[in-house]
């Protein structure tokens, strides 16, 4: 079978899990034809589980570490993590250990990249002001631009494309700063590095960077997967591109860790989606 297609996984933080629950659907028959993934956030976290093989055990791990968490601040969080947010020891901790017990072979392994990309900092720009301009930057242009998939303002102040194919790294630990990188949104996460260069979250620069998967050969159409519900006529074929998004807001926020998150019904959103979007899938599939 030829690999002519490409995957999107955009960000979203735990809205990501609704790709998962998408590609419970589909999986089966498009990985056999993949020729490039890419991932922003979250969603290149999603991308990296759905590779390692070990998606139930990752899931089962990830609800194990959220126990007890009753908010966006934990204080008990505090001695271990140095900080009252849970959210990076716990996201850390499960990356690793999705890439236990041969998920980061198996990653090494694939026939096809996983790009994902992290936002570098303006050249000379301290960090504070770094960080402080970046997430201004990117809440801005959401509000200027409701209807934008891909921003353009972040660029245009500095920021440039940090982008690794996940094969490359050296080692799960390397990995897993990487993914980190990519999600990097202060004061939930620490300022991300990655080979020796200050980053912040992918989505500065594109939360859903279809371009990226578009650089490989032989790729000939993307299926791109949205976390949030976008205005009439965004989403759906666009030209080589389809994409994809929930049809109503899902039921769980970015930084949702708590114990009690609704994990399962965003699963099962994206279950009910892959279903609802199959007649689209199809024609885009088999359109030569």
């Amino acid at each position: 079978m030829e690999r002519d297609l490409a995957i999107t996984f955009a960000g979203g933080g735990s809205r990501a899990f609704y790709q998962i629950g998408f590609l419970e659907r589909w999986a089966e028959e498009i990985l056999p034809r993949t020729a490039a993934m890419a991932g922003c956030s979250a969603g290149s976290a999603m991308a990296m589980m759905l590779l390692t093989g070990r998606v139930p055990e990752t899931r089962a791990y990830f609800a194990e570490q959220r126990r007890g968490v009753r908010g966006l601040v934990h204080w008990p969080a505090l001695p271990r993590e140095r900080t009252p947010f849970p959210h990076e020891g716990i996201y850390r901790r499960t990356l690793l250990h999705g890439l236990a017990e041969g998920g980061f072979e198996r990653i090494q392994a694939s026939p096809f990249p996983l790009y994902i990309i992290a936002s570098s900092f303006p050249r000379l720009m301290p960090s504070v002001m770094g960080v402080m301009l970046g997430l201004s930057v990117y809440s801005l242009e959401k509000r200027l631009r409701p209807r934008g998939l891909h921003p353009v303002l972040p660029r245009r102040v500095g920021f440039v494309e940090h982008v690794v194919d996940a094969r490359e790294c050296e080692s799960p630990e390397d990995l897993v700063e990487l993914v980190l990188s990519s999600s990097s949104t202060p004061p939930f996460t620490r300022r991300g590095r990655h080979q020796r260069r200050r980053l912040l979250d992918g989505s500065l620069i594109d939360n859903a960077p279809a371009f990226l998967a578009e650089r490989a050969p032989g790729v000939k159409r993307n299926l791109v997967l949205l976390t949030r519900p976008y205005p009439e006529g965004v989403t759906g074929r666009q030209g080589d591109r389809l994409y994809l998004a929930p049809r109503t807001p899902l039921p769980i926020q970015r930084w949702d860790y708590r114990e009690v998150a609704p994990i399962d019904e965003t699963l099962a959103a994206g279950r009910a989606d892959a279903d609802h979007y199959a007649a689209d899938v199809r024609r885009f599939l088999d359109d030569a």
